[in-house]
Parts: structure tokens; C-alpha cells; sequence
């Protein structure tokens, strides 16, 4: 007979840690499952819009895994596999959104069951699928500017995006790098305005608008970067300098583009920055109902499968912050404990 938890959660970032914290104060015998603790958030070099921190996102999931190891909640590190509405104790199988009582996760060399389950699981980067890419990725190709920032010391980089990620990436590349470039294909960042305030004052980073990459170039490493308008016309930009025909590098109101002819960035790093991808894959299974890709829930984390809560970045949620993440997580662990122990 499997020993059966009140909560399974899967996702160890701030939605999954927030729910394993509210859950222990609600009594529930909780597991956490996860590779690593902090998920995406660890990828954060410093955090200064969370209430009452400033430090990096490691730091503040720390804090987390601490809080909630004092509720009681227990971890599991491993690969989530498989995720089943199964009888953990001699029941059949039942069909997705039957009224079984009991969900089994499945990971490489075992097999846990619960009443219910907080799908936390949060989301990847997205790619941009061009040439390039997957081959020189680990070779100059990133998608974590704190992470691998320091092998491009003293170096000249690009980051590709125009969101808030984007622009904190740039900002930390531009304190160790030689010179940064952003490529965005919109007139305008879409980043937080006090970060867009901070790049203004930056001399080593370059905005290159109405742009966007259509080929990472290299041999055992990274060399350049080919950037096409959004449009999809060559334009002429050659590491910060003049062309040799007279146009410039720099578009700095996206109002027009230089001269038609392909010209490169000569870079050593190349950092995406364009946004994620939520993981869904495990829930799927079960009849989830989805939202344009994520899971949808009500305001209290629930979806459409009994006993199948969702929080943070997976979910149909529009604002994508460690905070409101934190904050669904905590319903989630409301909505579970009313569902395993109240019956509604």
C-alpha cells in the first residue's frame, strides 16, 4: 500500500513553494516534487520588486524552501514523469475528471500518491528557432545572462527581446561586457519604465529596433549574429561603426532602416531573451482544459478536473511576477485544503 499525501506539488518556484508554506499551516501532509528548488526565479541576478527583499532570486528561494521545510512540507528532487489518476491503494484506474480521490506522480524509480495535486511546474524558454542556435548552444548561445554573463567578461554580446527580462539582462551584461546590443523587433522596449530609464544611461548598450535575428553565426564558437527588419529585409548593421556605405549601425526611433544589404553583428554571445513557454505536458493527460497554451483556472486556482489546482506561470494567470505567482500559490493550497478536507 502507497502511503498517500493530503497535497502533491509539482514545481518547486515561488506558486509551487508558496503553496507547500500555506498548505503546512493548514494542516496538510504535503510533498513537494522537483529537480531544483526555485525553478526560473534562480535565474534572476537581482530581485528589487518583491515586498521586504532585494537580493537575488537564489536568496529568496531559499527563504521559501526554509519556510515551508517549517510547515513540514517534504521534498522530493527528481524528474516528474508522469502524472495519472490511479488507485494508489488497489483502485482502478479512473477516467480524467472522474471522482477518484487519489493521483499518483510517477519519476524515475518510483512512484508517490495524493488526494489532490498543485500543478506549479512553471514554464521554459522559448527559442527563436533560427540556424545557429541549438548548435552553438553552451558555445555562445544562452538563455541566462546571470548565469553565464561571466564567460563573456570584457567581451561584446547581443541579447535578443524587448521585455523587462531583456532589458535587466542587458543591464548586467553591460557591467561586465565590452559592449551590448539588444535587437528587438518592435519600435519600443516593452521593459519596466525604471529599467528603460537605466539603459538610457548605459553608454555600452545599443538598441537596435525593428530588428530581429535570423542566424547565429560561428565555427567551434559564436562569431556574429545576422539580423533581418521585422519585416524581413537585410539590414545593415556591422559592430557599432559606420557602414561602408555611410549608414549608421544605430536605430534609435525604429523609424527607418539603413541601407538594404545584410551586414553582421561580430559578437560573442548571444542571449535570448524572448519570453517563455508554459509546461503543460504533465497535466495534459488528464483533460486539463487550456487557455491559449496554459491551464485554466478559476480565481482560486482550480481547473476542470476535480482535485487539480494550477498556479504561477503555467496558468491562463497574464501577469507573470514572482509575486503573483506566490499568490496563486497560496490560493491553490486554500482551494486544496477545502477540497481534501472540507469536501468543496
Amino acid at each position: 500500500m502507497e502511503d498517500v499525501y493530503d497535497l502533491i506539488v509539482l514545481g518547486t518556484g515561488p506558486a509551487g513553494m508558496a503553496a507547500a508554506i500555506y498548505a503546512g499551516r493548514y494542516d496538510l501532509k504535503t510533498l513537494v516534487i522537483g529537480k531544483e528548488v526555485g525553478g526560473m526565479t534562480n535565474l534572476a541576478g537581482e530581485i528589487e520588486n518583491y515586498p521586504g527583499f532585494i537580493g537575488s532570486g537564489i536568496d529568496l528561494m531559499k527563504k521559501f524552501e526554509e519556510q515551508a521545510k517549517m510547515f513540514g512540507a517534504k521534498f522530493l528532487n527528481v524528474h516528474i514523469e508522469k502524472l495519472g489518476v490511479s488507485g494508489c491503494r488497489g483502485v482502478g484506474v479512473s477516467e480524467a475528471g472522474a471522482s477518484a480521490k487519489e493521483f499518483v506522480v510517477n519519476y524515475g524509480g518510483g512512484k508517490v500518491c495524493g488526494k489532490s495535486v498543485i500543478a506549479a511546474l512553471g514554464s521554459e524558454h522559448r527559442k527563436l528557432g533560427i540556424p545557429g542556435e541549438s548548435e552553438f548552444l553552451g558555445k555562445g548561445v544562452s538563455y541566462c545572462a546571470t548565469c553565464d554573463g561571466n564567460f563573456f567578461r570584457g567581451k561584446t554580446v547581443a541579447v535578443v527581446g524587448g521585455s523587462d527580462s531583456a532589458a535587466k539582462a542587458a543591464i548586467y551584461l553591460a557591467s561586465i561586457c565590452k559592449k551590448v546590443y539588444v535587437s528587438y523587433r518592435q519600435k519600443k522596449m516593452r521593459a519596466e519604465p525604471i529599467n528603460l530609464d537605466r539603459i538610457e544611461g548605459i553608454k555600452n548598450i545599443e538598441i537596435i529596433y525593428n530588428t530581429k535575428p535570423a542566424e547565429i553565426l560561428g565555427d567551434k564558437r559564436v562569431t556574429g549574429l545576422r539580423l533581418v527588419d521585422s519585416a524581413g529585409s537585410q539590414i545593415k548593421v556591422v559592430d557599432g561603426s559606420t557602414a561602408s556605405d555611410g549608414s549608421q549601425s544605430k536605430i534609435v526611433d525604429g523609424s527607418a532602416s539603413p541601407e538594404s544589404g545584410e551586414r553582421l553583428l561580430k559578437v560573442d554571445g548571444v542571449f535570448v531573451e524572448i519570453g517563455s513557454t508554459p509546461l503543460t505536458q504533465i497535466v495534459e493527460g488528464l483533460g486539463v482544459e487550456l487557455e491559449k497554451g496554459y491551464i485554466k483556472v478559476d480565481k482560486e486556482g482550480r481547473t476542470n478536473v476535480a482535485g487539480l489546482f494550477a498556479a504561477g506561470d503555467g496558468t491562463n494567470n497574464p501577469f507573470k511576477q514572482a509575486i503573483t505567482a506566490a499568490a496563486d500559490g497560496s490560493l491553490a493550497a486554500k482551494a486544496a485544503y477545502n477540497f481534501v478536507k472540507l469536501g468543496k
